[in-house]
């Protein structure tokens, strides 16, 4: 997998290509054979004391690759990636419903985690719950669609609480068993059909391993597919496998293979930037998905006899991108000088989304280079930037060499780099050939649905019936006793191994039996009513030609294309004349379907063949893409008899064995096979569908439902103002949002908690009428891509019904702006949407209406005039309320602010032993600043600034991450606030979080740090720790360093500096605005009133920082960092005074989680109050006012802005405090 960071760390590589290809030479890397997965069978050339994967290294003995024809080859799985912090994206954002459906077979969510103290399964933000929902409700259009959960990902084990996790849970059953039964739950939850562990890696030291993981994992995968099994369906298991033999060598792959059900190798990111300084790779430009290194790398699998079926290829969606050292130097080989600019969405230098490539390519045009042997295409733009990728032209490509190695499928990172409309996924599934979509039709007039019809089959010698599938027993009065099983040996090399005639499972099954024995003379002719499936000479007399007919009857679905045929009579052979109504000749064979025999003529020795006469006038009963197969394997080898031939299918043999997806039509021994032991196969893929008309007596029922509805709607006041309320809704034409009392409104896909209550209370007040699941339908289908009949139907009731009296919500008005407008179509929970919107029929309706008209009130806000109603502007953040008093800045000379360290107090009172005040000083670090911004942008070269999307708007409290540099002020912004450092010390000691706003006392029952301990921080560690640890300098000094300074500027961004102060205010814990100032602005006066909605967009519009993508993650890793220090702190402490029983980095965490909560419960009180506090005094000016004054106007207006903002505190002002139990950031 790749990071959401899309960070990799140096890699060494182990595979080897001659140096006269256009890639490099991959270096090894040393091995002990102890650990090496089966690589004993090798007689590897240990004078180099390491191993690669060709002859240089392992001698004469080469891997045996498997082999297909690439031709027919049937790639089973197509599996894809979904990230769901893809939904938080600052652009091109992706939602579960733009999956194009039919392409996958499996789509894994990534990535749910493993609690490091529980062993419990989670999500890793509360935020992704309602995106498992959705994804696995993809099934409900998709019905061959499997959903798992992807659990793990490569930042999982980086160091922190969660890195050494994997090694935990298998090293103990007592974990084992906490995670399967909280798995088992999570799957039934969320409906998963199965789990995908993403361990990156086990046993190696570089990734937190151990090394008795290489034990451990495949007995915990042993355990974990057992507890699977008892969950009665959700049992699917597959693991992700490194390309990189540096990694791969700890997996016992040749013992977790009976275990999974199939393996996700990642066949990218072979090349990236930190092939940079790397002596053995170099900074070459490099195709992280070239074919060329894929090869070599599946050799590794080969070598320990990894059935191919096994194997998912990965494939990527996105490309590894360079700056180019030497512009006239752009070919694979030449240099690149770092990673290549971040693009605007994915935001990563060095990685580019595939949706983004096409941009640079429809924009600059560039050329494109093509290179067929690897398998990529490259560009170069801007003279100096180059990336590598793939297409429709390289996935066909990588598809044709899975075939070709008959492999089990090919795997996506990730469904969500795609475009919205499905462009990769599209070109993915044609490539790997899906040739039947078991999803409902969409759109048709005659109101129709396709039934596939699986046909009944002869399974290969030795394989038992498909999973579900049923054996047929014998009713022929031949038979030796009742019960006897359909069963033929003929064509098999091996003795007791039997063709078995087996049926699906969802279909009538024939009655069959072998007809006529005759006591040995034998006649192969089928009783009345029944036609022939097989032949066998088994017991018949030598007569040439002697054989007995499996006959089945008639009439059944499972065998209609046998029936739709014919055989010749054995006598005649050549001679038969096929049947007028069966003209075309599907198939010749010496030997029919098994047991028969036509004559020969000695001169040629070649058999006369009996003709397989079809009708196909029917398209749709047709048996297609017919061939003669004699050396079919599924895995790719042939098992032979010891005194056999030799090598794939033996020269002596014949195998009588055909695809899965193919049935046997018929059998031959002479001609080809005549000389050889056993018979080839004629394999068909068998085209059997039916048309039905879909009757669906619910449309009678919606559409008495939605008019009994409009005459009597049973909405309670929790679900919206109802159809009689006189409150005087004011309709914002610029408006985002109807107005609804908070209990009841919409949750948004990125917020954190649950509705379960809610939902359920909808349930109930719905369950009458149908209106909510037609409403909710809708809302889905147009998310989706496709759309089905009976959502075809629901929307045609829906505008017949509800839009023949509100015009302005019929889809084709309110579909846009739900999408354009709001945006919600995607972001809200589509109950809840359906809901809100169904209980507030008028306000819609007349919403929608006034938002295509434009407005009269100037509603213009203006973040610089905050200044003159709130001189707490001017206080600076970084120090705000730390010291007492807080220092002052000049908004208008910001470039004298150097961004110079700053003392803080750290006050943990009186000490209540000694009775003694525990008062420090500490000092942050200098960082850069001024130049409106570009200090900072030079120093870290990020290009993003902060600030509110649409200033102007008073109820837009969206932030946009490139906000242009001309229209703000801009200031350095420590995500991570400096002032937490002496806020947590103070935690640490005391032990104790103090009332806030409202909010009692927090006090954890952990133990604290002693004074005489924290004091520590302040002191080099040379002067108490000498010898004791490698770190230098002084502790306090290292942990504010990691937050943000001018030899680390990383961590650092520029915001605009409102939206920096009030972040500092919060932080500080004091109220966003002051009482005198609530005072002047809580009034009757229009310049007061919308400059107090802009103060109270800001508050909300901080959390809405806080949760940007961009800044979540830094502030988890800036979080990450100083929590680093502190075990360093924590290590260097009990090596000097013994094992301590407090734990720094512990309460650290304990801190962060509780005043991150904290912060946010008493900021959404505080705004809830103020709101209805503002409503209150509008609501009687309103009262006063003569309906349609300037007067009214405005109160309307304003009364609605508040009522917006108060559901945008509900749905904003949260923080997932979840992040810092896992320091996990999305991606593998």
């Amino acid at each position: 997998m790749v990071t959401a960071a899309l960070v990799m760390t140096s890699v060494a590589q182990t595979v080897l290509i001659p140096a006269t290809t256009s890639w490099v030479v991959m270096p090894t890397t040393h091995v002990h054979k102890a650990v090496v997965t089966n690589l004993d069978s090798v007689d590897l050339d240990r004078s180099f004391d390491f191993c690669g994967t060709t002859s240089e290294f392992c001698g004469k003995k080469t891997v045996k690759q498997p082999s297909c024809n690439n031709s027919t080859h049937t790639l089973e799985r197509v599996v894809g990636y979904y990230e769901t912090w893809s939904t938080r994206r600052r652009c091109k954002q992706f939602w579960p419903e733009q999956i194009p459906l039919g392409v996958y077979t499996h789509i894994n969510v990534a990535f749910a985690v493993i609690d490091p103290d529980t062993f419990e399964v989670r999500p890793s933000l509360t935020a992704d719950i309602e995106l498992f929902k959705r994804v696995a409700r993809l099934k409900q259009e998709d019905p061959d669609l499997k959903v798992y959960i992807a659990i793990g990902g490569w930042s999982y084990n980086d160091p922190g609480p969660t890195a050494t996790t994997f090694s935990d849970l298998a090293a103990s059953t007592s974990n084992q068993n906490k995670f399967f039964n909280s798995l088992t739950k999570f799957m039934s939850t969320y409906d998963l059909d199965g789990v995908d562990i993403d361990w990156e890696y086990p046993a190696a030291d570089d990734r937190s391993g151990r090394p008795e993981d290489f034990d451990n994992f495949p007995k915990f995968l042993k355990n974990l597919k057992a507890a699977l099994k008892r969950t009665g369906g959700r049992d699917g298991l597959s693991i992700t496998l490194p390309a990189s033999f540096w990694y791969l060598q700890h997996f016992d792959i040749g013992n977790m293979k009976k275990s999974v059900d199939f393996f996700n190798i990642m066949t990218y990111d072979l090349h990236g930037t930190w092939d940079k300084g790397n002596k053995w790779t170099g900074e070459f430009l490099d195709a992280h998905t070239n074919l060329t290194e894929i090869k070599a790398s599946l050799d590794l699998l080969w070598r320990n006899n990894i059935p191919p079926d096994q194997v998912v290829l990965g494939i990527a969606f996105y490309g590894r991108a360079y700056t180019i050292a030497d512009p006239s130097c752009t070919k694979p080989g030449c240099l690149f000088a770092s990673g290549a600019e971040a693009g605007d969405c994915s935001h990563e230098v060095g990685i580019l989304m595939n949706s983004e490539i096409d941009e640079i390519i429809a924009g600059k045009r560039p050329r494109i280079t093509y290179d067929k042997d690897a398998a990529v295409k490259m560009i170069t733009w801007d003279d100096n930037q180059w990336v590598s990728y793939d297409d429709i032209d390289t996935f066909k490509l990588k598809a044709d060499f899975a075939r070709g190695k008959c492999l089990g499928g090919l795997m996506v990172w990730a469904v969500s780099h795609d475009h919205t409309n499905g462009t990769y996924s599209l070109a993915l599934g044609e490539a790997a050939q899906r040739k039947f979509k078991a999803l409902p039709d969409t759109i048709k007039t005659d109101d129709t649905i396709k039934i596939k019809h699986d046909q009944c089959k002869w399974t290969n010698c030795g394989d038992l019936c498909p999973d579900g599938w049923v054996l047929l027993r014998r009713h022929d009065d031949d038979r030796h006793h009742d019960g006897e099983w359909m069963l033929d040996d003929g064509g098999c090399i091996f003795k007791n191994q039997d063709h078995r005639l087996c049926c699906p499972p969802d279909q009538d099954a024939p009655t069959c039996g072998w007809y006529t024995f005759n006591n040995g003379d034998c006649e192969g002719k089928c009783p009345d009513g029944s036609f022939e499936l097989g032949g066998t000479d088994r017991g018949c007399s030598t007569a040439f030609g002697n054989y007995q007919a499996a006959c089945c009857t008639s009439g059944q679905k499972s065998t209609a294309l046998y029936e739709k045929c014919e055989w010749g009579a054995s006598f005649e052979c050549d001679s038969w004349k096929c049947p007028a109504e069966k003209t075309d000749v599907l198939l010749k064979s010496c030997n029919g379907n098994g047991g028969s025999a036509c004559g020969g003529d000695w001169r040629t020795n070649l058999n006369e063949e009996r003709k397989y006469c079809c009708d196909s006038s029917d398209e749709n009963m047709t048996f297609d893409d017919c061939e003669w197969l004699d050396d079919y394997s599924e895995t790719g080898y042939q098992v032979i008899p010891a005194d056999g031939g030799s090598g794939s299918g033996g020269s002596g043999y014949c195998f009588s064995s055909c695809p899965k997806d193919k049935v046997r039509v018929a059998m031959e021994h002479y001609n080809t096979c005549n000389k050889k032991t056993g018979s080839r196969a004629k394999c068909c893929s068998p085209n059997y569908t039916t048309t039905q008309k879909k009757v669906d007596p619910m449309v009678e029922l919606w559409t008495a439902d939605l008019k009994n509805w409009l005459e009597n709607p049973t909405c309670s006041t929790g679900y919206g103002y109802g159809y009689d309320n006189t409150f005087g809704v004011g309709y914002d034409k610029r408006g985002f949002t109807d107005m609804l009392p908070i209990e009841y409104a919409p949750r948004y896909a990125g917020t954190s908690g649950t509705s379960l209550e809610k939902r359920q209370d909808q349930q109930v007040l719905f369950m009458s009428n149908s209106i909510l699941i037609v409403a909710t339908d809708i809302i889905y289908t147009y998310r989706m891509t496709s759309r089905t009949n009976k959502a075809v139907k629901e929307i045609k009731v829906w505008n017949e019904v509800i839009a023949a009296r509100y015009t302005y919500l019929a889809t084709s008005t309110l579909i846009p702006f739900l999408r354009d407008a709001t945006g919600e179509l995607f972001s809200v929970v589509a109950e809840d949407l359906a809901g809100r919107i169904i209980c507030n029929l008028e306000y819609w309706n007349q919403m929608i209406k006034d938002c295509t008209a434009p407005s009269t009130l100037d509603e213009f806000c203006a973040i610089s005039d905050l200044d003159g109603f709130d001189d707490e502007y001017s206080i600076d953040p970084d120090t705000y309320g730390t010291n007492g008093a807080s220092t002052k800045r000049a908004f208008h000379s910001l470039d004298k602010r150097d961004g110079a360290p700053r003392d803080f107090t750290v006050d943990c009172g009186t000490d209540p032993i000694t009775g003694q005040q525990r008062i420090m000083i500490i000092t942050s670090v200098a960082y850069p600043n001024g130049g409106n911004g570009n200090n900072l942008a030079n120093a870290n070269g990020l290009t993003v600034r902060f600030a509110v999307a649409n200033q102007h708007v008073c109820t837009d409290t969206s932030i946009d991450p490139n906000a242009p540099n001309n229209l703000w002020t801009w200031v350095t912004e420590h995500i991570f606030e400096l002032q937490l450092i002496p806020r947590s010390i103070e935690f640490m000691v005391t032990g104790t979080l103090p009332a806030v706003q409202g909010l009692p006392d927090f006090s954890t029952g952990s133990k604290r740090m002693p004074w005489d301990i924290a004091q520590l921080l302040n002191q080099d560690y040379s002067t108490w720790a000498s010898g004791h640890t490698t770190a230098t300098g002084t502790p306090i000094i290292r942990i504010f360093d990691s937050l943000g300074s001018k030899i680390n500027p990383a961590r650092l961004v520029n915001t605009e500096t409102h939206l920096n102060s009030m972040k500092g205010r919060l932080f500080a814990g004091k109220q966003p605005l002051g009482d005198d100032t609530w005072r002047n602005l809580n009034v009757a006066d229009e310049r007061a009133g919308r400059a107090v909605i802009n103060e109270i967009r800001m508050v909300i519009a901080v959390f809405e920082y806080l949760n940007q993508q961009l800044v979540n993650r830094h502030l988890v890793d800036t979080y990450g960092a100083a929590n680093y220090e502190l075990r360093v702190f924590q290590k260097a402490v009990n090596s000097v005074f013994g094992q301590r029983d407090f734990s720094a980095p512990n309460l650290f965490r304990t801190f962060m989680t509780n005043f991150m909560r904290r912060m946010a419960e008493w900021a959404s009180n505080w705004l809830n109050s103020r709101i209805d506090e503002l409503l209150v005094t509008w609501q009687a000016v309103q009262n006063a006012a003569t309906p349609g004054s300037h007067a009214y106007q405005v109160a309307t207006t304003y009364m609605g802005d508040l009522e917006e903002l108060k559901e945008l505190v509900r749905l904003r002002v949260i923080f997932d405090d979840s992040i810092f139990v896992f320091m996990h950031t999305s991606g593998s």
